[in-house]
């Protein structure tokens, strides 16, 4: 295998032959068909072009998604296409640049792929144009993860990072990654999805609004960047709900630190500070998609205290991508998501029935409420039981009891109560032996077949 130690560059296009569907994908007069080795990926199919003397790193499939290396030359930026003699790129190792490559264009031509045959948008932008992806030589900038580039009416759009880069760990330590994970190319690449669909911004602006915005942005990024790594379902990086999880890959326990988790972010409540962080939105998809006790993978406790059942990957995705490119704008911030998502479900799947209301109850356990858009709906609500007084030690009973407008079965939860006291989920009935004295703030919750949900909390006093 002959290989030339040409520049890195890295342009989007890769794939399999054959589409999620097992249908074929037709190849251009001049596609051919390479093998990939990359250090997150593994050994992968590329789709390359051939110009007759060369192989490049371009794919006609992809709207020429290219792959270049940026580098200083005299004084000034060169950008190098990347190509090869024989089609057989890297080597696998963290190392090497050309491995690096592969695991971008792998991404890239993953990203394409979700949006085309999920989603039916061909491009970032939908107009079946591809991306440059360029990987800069060190000293150039943007040293981290890739990042979506700006847009220029004469150039096609950017995806920059950087040669391998140090993370710096939480004991001091640092070691070399490769940036280029099949969750954070896609993440890159729906950060152009977002700005082209919505006019979300890139990056953070000089107001409260715009930043509430860009966290829109920045949650659109994280939910397309996981389940493009899901639509892959690579052997190497397999899915799940973590960002940047493979950053930290064969990094010594306990000395990095861990990888966000969409299940259970650090500021997954909607607050002040939290308003301009992806950390609500990312836990709201979460829990639409997985809900917050999922039969397999992490629970995500609720802000609320209320339970959330999800309605899968494929469901939820569908609704934010419909939100994103019918209702979202540029002044998009969380409150304005949770309505657009919600007409989005109705649009999808009707109103008021299990997908609809499980956004609400979903953006509900993350703190992001509101009026109902659509009018109508059946939602239980449990009657409000008053104070309660017992002594510790013992025996006490409380029977719940709710309305129930859409005469559907119901299922009570009740959250705080004092030690010793459970609830029965399905009579609603609250009994025990109280062993803790103290003043119980006791939430009480109702949730239908449907997913619609009810609220109210009282407190108990135990003497």
């Amino acid at each position: 295998m002959i290989k030339r130690n040409l520049p890195w560059v890295i342009a989007a296009g890769t794939c399999l032959t054959v589409t999620m569907t097992g249908a074929p994908v037709a190849m251009a007069d001049d596609e051919a068909q390479a093998v990939g080795h990359g250090f997150h990926t593994g050994t992968v199919s590329l789709s390359t072009t051939h110009d007759g003397q060369t192989y490049e790193l371009k794919d006609p499939n992809r709207g020429n998604t290219r792959s270049y290396r940026d580098r200083y030359t005299s004084g000034s930026v060169e950008s190098v296409l990347y190509t090869d003699e024989d089609n057989d790129w890297g080597d696998g190792s963290l190392s090497d640049r050309v491995s690096m490559a592969v695991d971008a264009q792998y991404a890239a031509a993953k990203a394409w792929d979700y949006f085309a045959n999920v989603h039916g948008r061909k491009g970032f932008a939908g107009d079946g144009k591809g991306l440059e992806l360029h990987g800069r030589d060190p000293g150039m900038g943007d040293s981290g993860p890739p990042i979506f580039g700006k847009l220029a009416a004469d150039k096609p759009a950017r995806i920059r990072y950087g040669s391998p880069y140090n993370m710096f760990g939480i004991k001091g330590g640092a070691r070399q990654v490769n940036p280029n994970t099949l969750d954070q190319v896609g993440a890159a690449v729906a950060m152009g999805v977002a700005h082209t669909a919505a006019g979300l911004p890139r990056s953070y602006g000089e107001t409260d609004e715009e930043d509430q915005a860009f966290a829109i942005s920045l949650t659109t990024a994280r939910i397309f960047g996981t389940m493009i790594e899901f639509y892959a379902n690579n052997r190497v990086d397999r899915p799940d709900y973590l960002i940047g999880e493979r950053l930290a890959a064969g990094f010594p326990a306990g000395t990095f630190s861990a990888p966000k988790s969409m299940a259970n972010p650090s500021q997954g409540c909607l607050s002040k500070k939290a308003q301009t962080t992806e950390d609500p939105g990312i836990h709201f998809f979460h829990l639409l998609a997985v809900g917050s006790n999922p039969t397999a993978g992490e629970d995500s406790p609720t802000c609320n205290s209320m339970p959330v059942t999800g309605i899968g990957n494929d469901k939820a995705a569908k609704i934010w991508y419909r939100a994103l490119t019918e209702y979202f704008t540029s002044k998009t911030n969380y409150v304005a998501a949770r309505v657009a998502t919600l007409k989005a479900a109705a649009d999808l799947y009707g109103a008021h029935g299990l997908e609809y209301n499980t956004v609400n109850a979903a953006w509900a356990a993350v703190l992001v409420g509101g009026a109902n858009p659509i009018a109508g709906g059946k939602t239980p609500y449990p009657v409000n039981p008053g104070d309660q007084e017992t002594v510790v030690r013992t025996a006490a009973r409380l029977q719940l009891e709710a309305t129930n407008p859409g005469g559907r079965a119901l299922t009570y939860t009740a959250a705080g109560l004092p030690p010793g006291l459970t609830v029965d989920p399905e009579s609603g009935l609250i009994s025990g032996t109280p062993t803790k004295a103290g003043d119980y703030r006791v939430t009480v919750g109702t949730t239908d077949t449907l997913h619609a949900q009810g609220t109210t909390w009282f407190m108990w006093y135990v003497a």
